[in-house]
């Protein structure tokens, strides 16, 4: 069997229309040389039936034995996949015309790279552009815009951001992987819950480079009943968090890259982020006007942060940030 140059890996569960919506954003890509994967938890022969109308070659679908659960299905989509190249799509996204072409195009310019990012707008479930507000003040119009205009960004910059400053990509929709990652470095780590997207970012960061193309390539679908906006609502198992942090802090490959730096000042700096991240679920508190969240978060943050000094400036940080809301950066937008 040939080998294509990428597969667009698609995990499914009982989404028969939204996944129709997604693979039809497949087959209008402008770059032609992939396979669609798609492997399928639901119960039922709805999406098989769907994708019956669908008669190009490079799909291939998979109906699973029995329900694998989401890190189980995400697993097998993988292990079928023959692309040099991987590119995951959940099955209510969608992909723009040019993802493939404009990715592709950066990761086979640098063999370095081992990630491709892109910013991503934000659709309802009808598909029409949304502009949610998070955590009560700040308005969203494009998650992952990382900069202004493309650039290669070395492995030392993207994981120190990683660690201190903000995720430059996690959404597996908005990415292409290098193959050779998962071939060398294994996939997801079941202890980190809802979080596996961001393992994978961070631990790509120990080793490859990372690209930016400063467009929107992904549309990532945010409505009331999806798996994020459900954990936002009811509050995020936070100590997830520092479960990564700690181990890609714990990896000699970080180590090596920070050799020559202020490492104590590298981990507080590490763990005041992820305090930073557990305050997410303090505004989930006062949303669900639950004080038990609010009081269970403060206990993790003093259980999780040995510095005291993080803990202090805890409200600062909160400050700045709702400040920054209302005077974000004066950036021209990113490409459409």
């Amino acid at each position: 069997m040939n080998t294509p140059h990428v597969s667009i890996c698609i995990p499914t569960y009982q989404r028969p229309r939204l996944l129709e919506e997604a693979v039809r954003s497949c087959l209008a890509q402008t770059f032609g040389d992939y396979e669609v994967v798609i492997t399928d938890n639901s119960p039922n022969d709805d999406s098989r039936e769907m994708l019956r109308q669908f008669t190009d070659p490079r799909i291939r679908y998979y109906r699973n034995e029995t329900n694998l659960g989401s890190h189980g299905n995400a697993e097998r989509v993988l292990g079928l996949a023959r692309g040099r190249h991987i590119k995951w799509l959940m099955d209510d996204d969608l992909m723009r015309p040019r993802f493939l072409e404009r990715t592709v195009a950066a990761m086979d310019k640098y063999p370095s790279v081992g990630i491709v990012m892109a910013p991503m707008d934000l659709i309802d479930e009808a598909g029409k552009r949304i502009f949610p507000r998070f955590y009560f003040f700040r308005t969203m119009h494009h998650r992952y815009r990382y900069r202004v205009g493309d650039a290669l960004v070395d492995r030392k910059t993207i994981l120190r951001d990683f660690l201190t400053r903000d995720y430059p990509c996690c959404v597996p929709s908005g990415i292409l992987f290098r193959r050779e990652f998962f071939d060398r470095h294994g996939f997801n780590d079941p202890a980190t819950d809802f979080a596996g997207d961001l393992d994978l970012c961070m631990r790509a960061a120990l080793h490859y480079d990372f690209y930016y193309v400063d467009q929107v390539l992904s549309s990532w679908r945010y409505f009331q009943k999806n798996h994020t906006a459900t954990l936002h609502k009811k509050g995020l198992p936070v100590h997830v968090f520092y479960y990564i942090t700690r181990k890609i802090l714990n990896d000699p490959q970080t180590r090596r890259l920070f050799a020559g730096e202020d490492w104590d000042g590298l981990v507080r700096r590490s763990h005041h982020f992820c305090s930073c991240r557990a305050l997410l679920n303090v505004m989930a508190g006062i949303r669900a006007r639950s004080p038990k969240l609010i009081a269970d978060t403060f206990r993790l943050v003093l259980r999780e942060d040995p510095y005291w000094r993080n803990r202090a400036t805890l409200p600062l940080w909160a400050l700045r940030e709702i400040g920054s809301s209302f005077l974000p950066p004066a950036w021209p937008p990113p490409a459409e």
